[in-house]
Parts: C-alpha cells; sequence; structure tokens
C-alpha cells in the first residue's frame, strides 16, 4: 500500500495545520480588507510578488532538489547551503537597493519601507531553506505541521493590531517577515544538520542538472502564479490590483488548505518509489480522487455564493472582484489537478518533462494577460481561464504515460465528484431563488453554504459511496470512517 503508516500520520499533521492555517489566514484577511484601503491591499499583494520574485533563486528550487535527489552526498548538501545563502545575501541587497526606485514608479512612498522588510523575508527564508528540506526528506511531518500552524496563530492578533494602530499594509509585511524568521530558526534547530565549513562548486555539481530543471520550474511557476498580479499593479495600478486579489484571495485559500498538505506528502512520497510504475499509479489516483473530492465542492460553491461570501466577509466595497472570485473557480479546479499531476511526474523523476509543460503554459500565460491587459481585470481572468482548459491536456497525458492511467481511469475518479458537485451547483442557485426578498447577506450565505454541504456529499455518497469512503480513509482515523 502506498501510503504507509508514517505518510498517515504526516498527512493527518499536515492537513490539520493547513485546516488551522486556512482559518487563521482567512480570519486575519477579513480584518485586513475591511481595515485597509483597496490600494493598500494591493500595495500588500504586491509586495508578495517581489518576495515570491526574490525567493526564486533561494528557496523552491533548492528544496525541491533535495527532495527530488534524497541520495545527495553530505558534500554536495553543504554545497548547496553555501551557494543558497550567497544567493540569498544577494537577492535581498538587490531588493533594498530598488527600494526607492519601485516606489517613485509606483508613486507610491509607502512601498519603500515594505521592500526593505520583504528583503529581510527572502533573506531569512533563504537560510532556512537546506534544513528544511531535510526534514521533509526526513518527513518530519508532524512537527512541521504543528509549528506551522502555531506561528500563524501567534501572529495574527500582531497583523490585525497593527492594521488597527494604521501601519496599513505593513502590519501583514512584517508579520510574514517574523513568520521567516521564527520558521527559519525551527528547521535548523530540529533538522539536526550543520553544513561542512568548505564550499566548492565542485561539490555541487551532481546536484547541478536537477538544480537547474527545479531553477526553471520555479522561475515558471512564479511567472504563471504572478506575472497577472505584476501587470495589473504595474499597468493598472494599486487599486485594480486590491479588487483583483480579493477575487483571487478565496480561491488561493482554499487551494492552499486542500492541495498543499496532500502534495507536501506526496511529493516526498513519489520521490522514494520511483521506478514502480504500479505503486505510483496508486499513489496518483488515490490523491487526484481525494483532490477532486474535495475541490469540486470548494471551487462550484464559490460560483453559486461567490458575491454573498464577498459582501460577508470582506464588505461591501469589494463587490467589483465578484466576477474575478467566478472566473478563478474554474482556474482553481483545473490547478488543483495539475498540482497532483506535478507531484506525480516530478517526483517520479521527470522533471524534465514537467519543465517542458511549464514553458507552453508560461508562454500561452503571458501572451494572455498581455493581450487582456487593456480590458481590465476581469478579462484577465477569463483568458488566464482559457488557457489553462487548452493546455491542460498536457499534464494529464504526462502524469498518465509515467503511471498507466488512462481515460477511462481518469473518468472513473473525475466524473462521479464532478457530477456530485453540477447536483450542488444547480441545488444551491435553485435554493437562492427561494430565499426571501430582503434576507440578510450573512443568513442568506449560512443557508446556502449548509444546502450545498448536505447535498454534495448526499449526491457523491449515493453515485460513488466507496470512492467517498476510501478518500476518507486516507486522511481520517479508521474508526471514524463509515464502511460501505
Amino acid at each position: 500500500m502506498v501510503l504507509k503508516q508514517q505518510a498517515r500520520l504526516g498527512a493527518y499533521w499536515l492537513i490539520g495545520s493547513q485546516i488551522i492555517n486556512m482559518g487563521t489566514v482567512f480570519f486575519v484577511a477579513v480584518f485586513l480588507a475591511r481595515l485597509l484601503e483597496i490600494y493598500q491591499f494591493g500595495l500588500m499583494t504586491l509586495s508578495t510578488v517581489i518576495f515570491l520574485l526574490g525567493s526564486l533563486l533561494t528557496t523552491g528550487a533548492f528544496r525541491e532538489t533535495l527532495i527530488v535527489r534524497q541520495n545527495l552526498k553530505p558534500e554536495t548538501i553543504s554545497g548547496l547551503f553555501w551557494l543558497n545563502l550567497a544567493l540569498s545575501l544577494g537577492v535581498g541587497l538587490v531588493c533594498l537597493a530598488a527600494a526607492a526606485p519601485v516606489a517613485r514608479f509606483l508613486d507610491a512612498a509607502e512601498f519603500e519601507p515594505l521592500m526593505w522588510v520583504v528583503a529581510g523575508s527572502i533573506v531569512a527564508n533563504g537560510i532556512g531553506t537546506i534544513p528544511g528540506a531535510i526534514r521533509v526528506v526526513k518527513r518530519d511531518f508532524a512537527r512541521i505541521g504543528s509549528q506551522t500552524a502555531i506561528i500563524t496563530i501567534a501572529l495574527a492578533p500582531v497583523a490585525i493590531l497593527m492594521a488597527l494602530y494604521g501601519f496599513g499594509a505593513m502590519s501583514a509585511v512584517m508579520t510574514t517577515f517574523i513568520y521567516h524568521l521564527l520558521t527559519c530558526v525551527l528547521n535548523w534547530y530540529y533538522a539536526g544538520w550543520k553544513p561542512q565549513s568548505r564550499f566548492s562548486m565542485r561539490a555541487v555539481e551532481p546536484a547541478r542538472p536537477t538544480l537547474l530543471v527545479m531553477l526553471g520550474q520555479q522561475t515558471l511557476d512564479v511567472a504563471n502564479s504572478q506575472f497577472d498580479r505584476g501587470i495589473i499593479g504595474s499597468l493598472l495600478g494599486p487599486h485594480a490590483l486590491g479588487l483583483y486579489s480579493i477575487g483571487r484571495r478565496l480561491n488561493d485559500l482554499m487551494t492552499d488548505a486542500i492541495i498543499a498538505p496532500a502534495n507536501s506528502v506526496t511529493m516526498p512520497l513519489v520521490a522514494s518509489i520511483q521506478g514502480n510504475i504500479e505503486r505510483l499509479r496508486s499513489a496518483y489516483v488515490q490523491t487526484l480522487s481525494l483532490t477532486m473530492i474535495l475541490a469540486v465542492p470548494a471551487n462550484l460553491g464559490l460560483l453559486a455564493v461567490g458575491d454573498l461570501a464577498i459582501h460577508v466577509l470582506f464588505g461591501e466595497k469589494w463587490l467589483e472582484a465578484t466576477p474575478v472570485l467566478r472566473a478563478f473557480v474554474f482556474l482553481g479546479l483545473l490547478g488543483a489537478i495539475s498540482s497532483v499531476q506535478r507531484s506525480i511526474v516530478q517526483g517520479g523523476g521527470r522533471p524534465d518533462i514537467w519543465l517542458r509543460i511549464q514553458v507552453a503554459q508560461t508562454l500561452a500565460n503571458l501572451a494572455a494577460v498581455v493581450a487582456a491587459s487593456s480590458f481590465g481585470i476581469t478579462a484577465i481572468a477569463g483568458a488566464m481561464v482559457v488557457r489553462a482548459i487548452l493546455l491542460s491536456p498536457l499534464a494529464f497525458i504526462a502524469a498518465g504515460k509515467m503511471t498507466d492511467v488512462g481515460p477511462r481511469a481518469y473518468a472513473g475518479v473525475m466524473l462521479k465528484p464532478i457530477q456530485a458537485g453540477i447536483v450542488m451547483l444547480l441545488t444551491v442557485l435553485l435554493a437562492r431563488t427561494l430565499l426571501p426578498a430582503g434576507m440578510q447577506p450573512v443568513a442568506a450565505l449560512a443557508i446556502l453554504v449548509s444546502v450545498g454541504a448536505a447535498t454534495y456529499f448526499a449526491a457523491l455518497g449515493l453515485l460513488a459511496r466507496s470512492q467517498l469512503t476510501h478518500a476518507l480513509s486516507l486522511v481520517m482515523p479508521k474508526r471514524f470512517v463509515f464502511r460501505s
């Protein structure tokens, strides 16, 4: 069986911690959206874009290289650390030097100190990358999950208090820096590892091919996920970026909570069973099934009640973001599926294949965003959805070839959750027409969410009880799972 007891327990911790994180981050986002002006929210989002751009050379590529190449020698791992340290410091200095010019370009003086703090976050995140990756390879999932949840909860009131005292976007940027600083310290403490004192580029050579591929993938990831925000912020301004960000916010939060924990466990597991097609197939089918069961109702539910959710959670001033939110429903579902396929292809030892897929996606994404930028944020969101739909077969084919999963197997895993989701969507839309006119948005949202959840799981239980039961068995203790 692919999901051994250690991985299962790790999944419990990671999924539990991600649910806590989602709730905490969501709570903070709601407060900040109500306290900050729309343009301040846009500046906060733009600082996140810069952080991700700065972290390209310092975080993800090194982390995933160690996860995929779990047999690297100690001197190679040490070489990767010293190289990463130098890059982190260099990128941090560049960010400091660019702070004033970027602030002048945006005509937003308050953005300069935001970039100073972002530089600190880049350095702290980079320094903690190698020991953090070592913990993942050791499958220290429980401790990673619990520490992430504790830090996130502890920092939530800090962000809110800073916003209440008028710190604006700095409230989120500063707490992000503290989060990465604490995570860095804990990674070093629990990794049980020290780098060798000497550095040689020759020591890094065994990891160079994988590192370059991972760096390419990270670059393409950031381009795919952040290029739209960068274009909007630079061409349409912080106000438009703020609206666009709220339109993506609910989708991003749900994706992080549903997909990230599963992939955090799947990636190192798949890397450890490279070459075993039967086990890869089992891992792929199980993870894809669980992802579909969770992602379908979350995304289709927003399609039905997205405007109510924005009104209740963020306030009436954000209702202009509703069309963007509804467009990203489709992108969110495709993105959830794609992230599972990436874990299989990349963890299965073929990062080069995924790199080629990402190149195609990135070029199409850039073209779509640039072409739609003059028509506003809704057109940009729609163009990204069309791109995702047209190119989605590439990932299905790649993962399918590696795991011997064909169209019939895909249909068996995906169709029933989609059918149950359509039943849920139609039921909620019908229920919405029956609600009394003038009902308070919070009451209407509570009723419709309850109706949607009950309808979805009832429909899925009728259509695919065994699939639902098996999915629950992957993330819940056996005594809580009903047997069919």
